[in-house]
């Protein structure tokens, strides 16, 4: 995340949050990435769907057989969110750094990576923690409203996440650099979560519009998972690039400021001396 002062910086692309973006988990190189975490994803879907269908079936062979597969369910959605895990934190370091190019992606070697999934579990836990702990609060005031919730993680989880990537700390959670961004690039702040808004929307409009009907059958289910699958994968990598194309665009601007302010700085300690020889 962090750049060296005076290091090759590549160009921000004009659209940041369009070029190469919308596109990338289509991008050679992330293609197969893209399909190997819609396949996890398919996997827990359907493990998911029979846990559930097992559990509920009232047979008590049955009832043990669904305990087995929420086992397995549970499992699987540990693989799923460690390899996805590890791809966000490549896409967003990666892209943060300027590369087009994905370079830093998970090896077969999980124990070289495995701990990086930590911090997106982190970053999803610090901000989901105070927005409940608010949610528990207003239900005991008398509020039945926790819609809250969502939009707050909304907000803030992009904020954590760069918090602890910029600090290179778990639970360091208070970056002061990345909080001046607000008001150094607040364009970019206001792109990002423009173009998430629209990809989570689109997102879940697709899937709403594909979700199986009663009485659809098992085939028709299969294809709803399959939807939610890809969508899932594809809505995953295309946010992390936005996030990684958001630190970009500040660290950019932040420069710019900083060099303006040296400018202005040097601009002030030399016209004391051009007034004193006139």
């Amino acid at each position: 995340m962090k750049k060296k002062r005076g290091a090759h910086r590549p160009r921000l692309p004009e659209q940041p949050f369009l070029t190469g973006t919308w596109s990338f988990p289509f991008s050679p190189g992330v293609r197969g990435r893209t399909l190997l975490l819609a396949l996890l994803a398919f996997v827990v879907g359907v493990l998911v769907r029979e846990s559930l269908r097992l559990m509920a079936s009232g047979d008590g062979r049955l009832s043990f057989l669904g305990a087995m597969f929420t086992v397995l369910t549970v499992f699987a959605v540990m693989i799923w969110f460690a390899l996805a895990g590890a791809c966000a934190l490549a896409v967003v370091g990666d892209t943060a750094n300027g590369c087009d190019r994905i370079v830093r992606w998970p090896t077969a070697v999980f124990l070289d990576w495995i701990g990086e999934t930590f911090v997106i579990a982190t970053g999803v836990g610090i901000s989901v923690a105070p927005l409940v702990g608010l949610a528990w609060v207003s239900r005991q005031v008398g509020s039945q409203s926790d819609g809250g919730v969502p939009v707050g993680f909304f907000f803030l989880f992009p904020v954590v996440l760069l918090s602890l990537l910029e600090n290179g700390a778990l639970f360091d959670v208070v970056s002061l650099p990345l909080l001046r961004t607000f008001w150094v690039a607040p364009g970019g702040w206001g792109r990002f979560y423009l173009s998430t808004a629209i990809l989570l929307l689109a997102a879940a409009t697709i899937v709403v519009l594909t979700a199986p009907t009663p009485g659809g059958g098992q085939l028709w289910g299969n294809a709803a998972i399959a939807v939610v699958s890809v969508m899932s994968s594809l809505a995953w990598l295309i946010y992390f690039r936005l996030l990684g194309r958001l630190a970009w665009f500040c660290a950019d601007r932040t420069a710019a400021v900083e060099a303006e302010a040296e400018l202005k700085a040097e601009f002030e300690a030399t016209e004391p001396e051009a007034d004193a020889e006139d």
